[in-house]
This record gives structure tokens, C-alpha cells and sequence, in this order.
């Protein structure tokens, strides 16, 4: 019925979700007339003239999950399904933590036009036994998190600062009683642009992402002092040094497996005053090697380009697959080729995913529109630290 469909394997046959595998040589050489922008899905266009073509990507465009390479099903599996848990506002979801201790999930609302001109004090627990919501402010509060990562039974997160007050920090909190403390404020006197999101290595270190989101939102309003910045910050004694510069927008962070492959995309394809996005700005995954100090990033490469949209939050599981918040869903990507793998779907419309947090099995994204649990996935997705 669907030309441009491989069928699935036998053993994902009576899947409860909604799966489509592509086949990318019946989409090599296309009948007609076709046109898309780079940032929406393949799917989501209604410019093509072929019947057979359109009547394809509208039924892409119900699936769950959609699979361009045949390690995409190994990887996720018959069981796994996907599960709109929360359904809120249609702006920016961020900064998810699953805490293994107290069963939660940890996100917050982003920028406007929520909160009090888009400032919020206060975040998101989600019980996941229970998908009850609540909102919680840490003590003292912390303004403006926009990046998340867990760390031995501790909440590490980042944030843009708060307007003129406070420039953006990096927070410790007890998952438990709510007390954060300030750990990183300044780079030697010099404040933050506003922290976007943060990494952690398997000695603790850490590797924050300084952009200009937090100034292009209006969030905060001094002017970034420098160009958006990756920073090494050695855990033990809080040195901190530059490690990777940009012109375009340092967004997500993510560690390989072994330590030795640090994950940054740019996202200066978005511009501000107005905010407004191009296919012509920088939207690409650069993988750098890492020194064994951690300090020292080499040997950048483009990985991947988005087949749509962006990347945004960006996660590394166990086995050492890429995790990508790629606006119409989650990207798994090949950390040797670059190549997309499949697409965990949210659903479309307004729909978004911005960024994602792993569990055993499972994995919950945030975004535009709430919160999506995906369970029963095949691979083992948390890490060891």
C-alpha cells in the first residue's frame, strides 16, 4: 500500500505501538514535483505531487516510531510504547532529570511566555509510578534552570540567571529536601551569558554549555559577554577553563560511554529580536575528542546534520547511542556514521521534543506540549554513573 515502506521484521510484527520502517532507496530517485523546508519533517509537507508519496508520508505522520535503518529496531524493540503523560502549554519544556531514588522525573517550563515575563522560580516533579504533577521550589529558589543532569543521588543543574540580579550558575540540589546550593557563578569575575545545558564525565567533572538563549528570550538582559562557550570545570577543585567557542549558539552536551567523545550541537540557526530560525544557520552535531584530562577538545567533526529542525537536549546511552530532542521527535543516531537510525515520534502538530532523560529501560521527553514516557524499550538505556 505504502511504496516507499520496507516491511518490519517478523519479530516486531503486533507491536502495540504504531512502527514504519523507510526504505531509503524507494525514496532515491522521487516521481514529480516534491519541496520541503529543512526545518519540518519529511512528513509533514503537503508539497508533493505523487499521490503514492503523499499518501505515504500521511501515514508516517500517525506512526509512533519510524526506523530509516534496521539497528533501530534492535535497539527499541516490540515492546516499547510512547505515552503523552502530561499534556501542558505549547512552549519550552526543559532541563528533565529522572531521579532513581524518589521515582521522579525533574523538568521545568522555559522562558516565555510562561511564568512572570518568562522568569520562573520554581519547577516540575512528575511521579512516574503515578504521572502526578506538582510544582516545587528549591530552597532558595532557583531561577531560570534550563539544563539538568543527576550525579550521585544529587541534582546538578544549570541556569540563565536571573535578569539583572544574578548571572547563570550552576546549582546543586538534594532531590530529597529541596536545598540547593551555588557551586559556579563566574568564569574569574567574568558572569555568564546563562547557562543552556550541562554534561558530567565519569570522574565528576563537568562540561556546561554558556549560550544566548537566555538574552535572545528576553530572560536576561545584559548582553552576553562573550560568544556562546563550552566550559570544562574539573569537579574537585572547581578550575574551570574554555574548551570549545562558537559563533552560532552552544546548546545540548553529552559524554560517550568511555569518556573520550564529547557531543555538542550549534544551534545558531536561531536569531533574536525577533526570534526567528533559518535553514541557513548552523543546526549541526559536532563530536570532538577529549583529552585525558577532559580539558582539551580535539579533532571536531560534523557528525550529524538534523533531517529536520535541530538538535536540542542531546543524551548518550549505555551502549553508546545518540539521543536527539529533533523537534518532531527524539533522533537515534550512530555515533560512528552520523546516520539517523529512527525517529521516536511526539506526535506532531505543535508537538516538540526539546530534550529527554533515560531510566532502565525507558525514557521520558519534554518538550512543546508536555511530557512522553516511552517504556519497555529493548536496550538498556541509563549509564553507570
Amino acid at each position: 500500500m505504502y511504496n516507499y515502506l520496507n516491511p518490519l521484521p517478523p519479530f516486531m510484527n503486533g507491536t502495540a505501538a504504531k512502527w514504519a520502517y523507510v526504505s531509503m532507496a524507494a525514496l532515491a530517485a522521487l516521481p514529480g514535483q516534491f519541496n520541503r523546508t529543512a526545518l519540518e519533517a519529511p512528513w509533514a509537507t503537503s508539497d508533493v505531487s505523487d499521490p503514492v508519496l503523499a499518501q505515504t508520508l500521511d501515514y508516517l505522520n500517525t506512526t509512533d516510531f519510524v526506523a530509516y535503518d534496521k539497528r533501530f529496531f534492535d535497539i527499541i524493540g516490540p515492546g516499547a510504547t510512547i505515552d503523552h503523560v502530561q499534556k501542558l502549554a505549547f512552549q519550552s519544556h526543559e532541563a528533565p532529570c529522572y531521579i532513581k531514588d524518589t521515582n521522579q522525573l525533574f523538568f521545568v517550563e522555559w522562558g516565555p511566555p510562561g511564568g512572570e515575563n518568562g522568569t520562573h522560580p520554581w519547577q516540575y516533579l512528575l511521579d512516574v509510578a503515578t504521572n502526578e504533577l506538582r510544582k516545587i521550589t528549591t530552597d532558595p529558589p532557583t531561577f531560570n534552570a534550563h539544563g539538568c543532569v543527576v550525579y550521585n543521588h544529587s541534582l546538578y543543574v544549570v541556569t540563565d540567571g536571573h535578569g539583572d540580579e544574578e548571572s547563570g550558575q550552576l546549582v546543586k540540589i538534594d532531590p530529597h529536601s529541596l536545598k540547593q546550593d551555588v557551586l559556579l557563578n563566574n568564569y574569574l569575575v567574568q558572569p555568564f551569558a546563562g547557562f543552556n545545558d550541562l554534561e558530567i564525565d565519569p570522574r565528576g567533572n563537568f562540561y556546561l554549555t554558556d549560550s544566548k538563549s537566555g538574552w535572545g528570550r528576553g530572560i536576561v538582559s545584559f548582553t552576553p559577554p562573550t560568544n556562546p562557550t563550552v566550559y570544562f570545570v574539573e569537579r574537585e577543585t572547581y578550575r574551570i577553563k574554555p574548551v570549545h567557542i562558537t559563533d552560532g549558539n552552544a546548546n545540548g552536551v553529552a559524554i560517550s560511554p568511555r569518556g573520550d567523545v564529547l557531543y555538542v550541537p550549534d544551534t545558531g540557526l536561531s536569531s533574536y529580536y525577533p526570534v526567528t530560525k533559518s535553514p541557513y544557520g548552523k543546526r549541526a552535531l559536532a563530536a570532538f575528542d577529549i583529552s585525558s584530562s577532559g580539558t582539551v577538545l580535539s579533532n571536531e567533526r560534523m557528525l550529524s546534520n538534523p533531517i529536520s529542525y535541530f538538535y536540542d537536549g542531546v543524551r548518550v546511552s549505555r551502549n553508546g547511542w545518540i539521543f536527539c530532542g529533533a523537534g518532531d521527535g527524539v533522533d537515534v543516531i550512530d555515533p560512528e556514521s552520523g546516520f539517523t537510525l529512527g525517529t521516536i515520534r511526539v506526535g506532531g502538530g505543535e508537538n516538540l521534543a526539546v530534550s529527554l532523560a533515560f531510566g532502565r529501560n525507558e525514557l521520558w521527553i519534554v518538550g512543546r506540549g508536555g511530557v512522553w514516557h516511552v517504556k519497555g524499550v529493548r536496550e538498556r538505556l541509563d549509564r553507570d554513573w
